[in-house]
């Protein structure tokens, strides 16, 4: 007879992951459009740089289930945040590490 199929078949379950990613993607893309703004306060600098960390942490969970590599490297990273002020970048780093540490401790 024929096979049977649990669950959702693997096509429509990888167009859905292509869809999500390229959706990471376009929010990045406008999250680091907006950092680029020099009319933000810091605090909505930081805001921003946050929910851009962790969109790009998304993404890159999403590129590990797909079976690619890693997209982030730290130099990815360094020149993907390229052309923020000095004492912006340093909050963000400062903030991105605090946040990775916590995510990191977390147990799921």
């Amino acid at each position: 007879m024929g096979e049977q199929n649990s669950g959702k078949p693997p096509d429509k379950e990888q167009a859905n992951l292509e869809t999500l990613i390229q959706m990471e993607w376009d929010i990045i893309n406008i999250l680091h459009k907006k950092l680029k703004d020099p009319d933000l306060t810091v605090t909505e600098w930081t805001r921003a740089a946050n929910a851009l960390a962790y969109h790009m942490s998304n993404l890159n969970k999403m590129l590990s289930q797909k079976g690619e590599t890693s997209q982030f490297t730290e130099q990815n990273l360094g020149d993907f945040i390229k052309g923020i002020e000095p004492r912006i970048f340093r909050r963000i780093k400062r903030d991105f590490s605090i946040w990775t540490r916590r995510l990191s401790s977390k147990r799921y």
